[in-house]
């Protein structure tokens, strides 16, 4: 029995890190290439973080390069730590305001994400 829910635990845990993977690549390429790096500096600016541009340069690599390297099951648990780290600083810094509606920008998603980095820290 204890094998069997090993089997899927394993299983589960790939599905999570495949997906995961994907999101973060489709997101990395759609800030780069569909909204542009122009579009990622003015939320970045409108929230008054420091160093805009170092922010978005920095977020679009992590989610193009960590979601490659999350795919290949390299680094697991240091992306995760940076899918928690990023998605807390994104609800916290940027959509805490519009709080769990979705219809405003609001921050289930990047709360599910961060959760979904930390358990893969587990």
């Amino acid at each position: 029995m204890k094998a069997v829910l090993r089997a899927v635990q394993d299983v589960a845990l790939l599905v999570a890190r495949l997906v995961a993977a994907l999101v973060l690549i489709a997101h990395g390429w759609d800030r780069w290439q569909v909204a542009g790096i122009d579009s990622q500096l003015a939320v970045v600016q409108a929230a008054e973080l420091p160093i805009g541009f170092g922010i978005v340069v920095v977020t679009i690599a992590f989610e193009l390069i960590g979601g490659t390297l999350l795919a290949f099951g390299l680094g697991t648990r240091l992306i995760g730590l940076g899918m928690a780290v990023m998605n807390a600083v994104i609800v916290f810094a940027i959509k805490w305001e519009h709080g769990l509606d979705m219809n405003v920008g609001g921050w289930e998603y990047n709360a599910i994400l961060a959760a979904l980095g930390l358990l893969f820290l587990a």
